[in-house]
Formats: structure tokens, sequence, C-alpha cells
């Protein structure tokens, strides 16, 4: 295996697995042992088991008990999974797009029907709100409303574009420790953002309703994200 000094050996170790597993036809998909591998590619057995670790967390490999670990080359073909990574500049990316996404202003408003009905406790309050967008080559892919309660907003977010992941955002702008969020998906129809993809006003889009929590378990704040249907085909791996 090629070695690459700029990346540590169990992420080498990864991207040689996933090649192999990428290439692999079912019912020929198990694996060596890692004592086998760590031999063969001249690696100790620790940076071998960290990168197996990491694809057995992703769902990629499945370690069965007395019969060894299995490759899942129908998984790692995924490309816009939604289980493993919620970053979405990532998983377009990923998926070949060149991106650009952009903050709009901040207002101060009251806190929508959506942000209630998710997040009932911010009725009356002050909430920041603002818009994200999401470029996939030029065309909007992800459109997000953002609704911060304010009395947890130290300042405003600048408007512009920006390339925070959504955890140093909430540390710079809200100062708390985000520990992670909760979300729901349902489908429905919106001209108005409909409009902003370029798609038919009656077209029905994948929503994704998210709550974010800090360290403590308070709830921060409410994200509603749209996802044009025409470039984002999102998928997750489930288990039995």
């Amino acid at each position: 295996m090629k070695r690459k000094d700029t990346k540590p050996l169990y992420l080498q170790m990864k991207e040689y697995l996933l090649d192999r597993i990428q290439q692999m036809d079912p019912g020929e998909n198990q694996l060596e042992p890692e004592n086998l591998l760590s031999k063969k590619l001249g690696m100790s057995r620790e940076t071998v088991r960290k990168a197996m670790s990491i694809l057995i967390q992703e769902g990629v490999i499945t370690r069965w008990h007395g019969k060894g670990n299995f490759g899942h080359p129908a998984v790692s073909n995924l490309v816009m999974r939604v289980d493993v990574n919620s970053d979405f500049r990532r998983i377009l990316r990923n998926a070949g797009y060149k991106v650009k996404t952009i903050r709009s202003e901040t207002i101060l408003k009251q806190p929508s029907k959506q942000m209630l009905n998710r997040l009932p406790e911010a009725e009356s309050e002050d909430i920041l709100g603002y818009e994200l967008r999401f470029f996939a080559d030029r065309r909007l892919a992800i459109h997000v409303n953002v609704e911060l309660r304010n009395k947890y907003v130290n300042y405003k977010p600048e408007s512009g574009i920006y390339s925070e992941i959504i955890i140093d955002s909430l540390k710079k702008y809200c100062n708390v420790d985000s520990a992670y969020s909760t979300a729901w998906q349902r489908a429905g129809i919106s001209p108005k953002i409909s409009s902003k993809f370029g798609i038919n006003s009656n077209t029905p889009m994948l929503i994704w309703d998210e709550i974010y929590y800090d360290l403590n378990d308070y709830k921060i704040g409410y994200v509603e994200i749209h996802f044009n249907p025409e470039i984002m085909d999102l998928s997750m791996k489930l288990s039995f």
C-alpha cells in the first residue's frame, strides 16, 4: 500500500479498506483477520484495529463473533449519508459538487409556528433569525431557517460567505458547548422555497426539523431545513 506522509497511518489503512470493500462482490466480502492485514501491509495491529473500528462504527464493516469481519460494498458506496455525517458541505463535496455557503442578515423576531411545534417553551421569547444557503455548483441545494433563542446569543453572526461548522458557530455566537441535536424528517410543499430552488411550486420536498442542545441539555435553538429534491439524495444505513 502506498503511504502518504501527510495522513496518519490509521486513515491510510481506512482508505485502503474502503477501496477494497468497494470492489467486493456479494458472497465474497469477508476481510482477512487483523493480524494477517497487519503483516501484509507492514502496519501495527493497533493501526489496523483503529481503522476497522471506525468503519464498524460507520456501518461499512460488520464484526461477527466467530465468523470474522465482513465488508459491505453497498454501504461504502452511499454518497449522501446523514446517519454518519450531518455536515452538509462535506456531504455535497463527497457527491462531487463545488460548494458555497452564504448567511443572510440577522433579524430579531418572534418564534415561528414551526419552532413552537418543536420548542414550545420559546413562546413569547425574542428570537434571532437568519437564513443559511448551501449552493452546489452555483445552484441552491439546501435552504436553512435558523432560529436561536436570543437569551443565549452573545453577538450576532455576520452575513456573507461563511465556513463554520455548527458546533463552532454555537460556541462562537452563543458561547455554549453544544453536545448534540435531535432531528425529525417530514415532507412538505413550500412555493416560496420551491421558487428559490427553481423547481415547480407544487413539488414535495424533504424537510428536516432540528433542535440544538448544549452540554447541560438546554435547548439553544431550532432550524428548519429544506432539501432541493433535484440535487439531494440523502441516504442512511439502518441496523436490524
